[in-house]
């Protein structure tokens, strides 16, 4: 008997002794809110202390230039010119209009972190106090769901008419070439499905809670 006893009590210590990794712990939650922290900070230094900071130093403002070439490039073996080249400029005397038009990509980036940062502080605090199926909580995924997909887009967009900008400074020496240059990636609606998916899931736990509590 006293050997079953103790046989039983050292199951039940090691079992007690396993951590669960799956479990959201208290230093789980911590550590997700320096994280948190040092993103939204580096969201308000970078996109929008930044350019501020440039601004007011009169610090040169890059920007992507593209051109028309006809010749006078060194090509590898094999290779042909499209007739045209993309440069980094550094315009010393660039106006607030210039300067507005390359911020506002960064400043739609500290805006959206901030935002996605704030929900996701607010999910988990309902997840420490146990209470992750809830209506608000669906919302402020499905919130996060847009401001990625949504917000992803309309930044690659303004990227975009950022790094064409300089066509309608009067800059240009040629107004005759005035192309429009634009990289888009669908990852943003990728992640907005994925995360919109997750939303869904959780749209159904708080049905689920609902029921039980119904026949309780």
């Amino acid at each position: 008997m006293g050997t079953n006893t103790s046989g039983r009590a050292t199951q039940v210590g090691r079992s007690l002794g396993k951590r669960n990794w799956l479990a959201f712990s208290r230093a789980d939650f911590i550590a997700t809110e320096i994280f948190l922290g040092i993103a939204v900070a580096g969201a308000v230094l970078f996109g929008l202390a930044g350019p501020l900071l440039d601004a007011v130093t009169g610090t040169p403002l890059e920007m992507s230039y593209t051109t028309a070439v006809n010749g006078g490039i060194e090509l590898p073996r094999g290779a042909t010119h499209n007739g045209k080249a993309t440069m980094p400029l550094l315009l010393n005397d660039a106006t607030f209009v210039e300067r507005l038009g390359q911020a506002l990509p960064g400043l739609m980036v500290a805006v959206m972190t901030i935002a996605i940062a704030w929900l996701i502080l607010h999910l988990l605090r309902s997840t420490q106090a146990q209470e992750p199926f809830t209506t608000a909580n669906v919302k402020r995924i499905n919130t996060i769901a847009l401001a990625i997909g949504l917000g992803g887009m309309l930044w690659q967009l303004a990227t975009a008419f950022a790094d064409n900008a300089i066509y309608t400074t009067g800059r240009v020496p040629d107004l005759d070439y005035l192309p429009f240059e634009a990289t888009f990636s669908p990852f943003p609606l990728f992640a907005m499905f994925v995360i919109a998916l997750i939303a869904e899931a959780f749209r159904r736990g708080v049905i689920l809670r609902n029921d039980v509590e119904g026949l309780v």
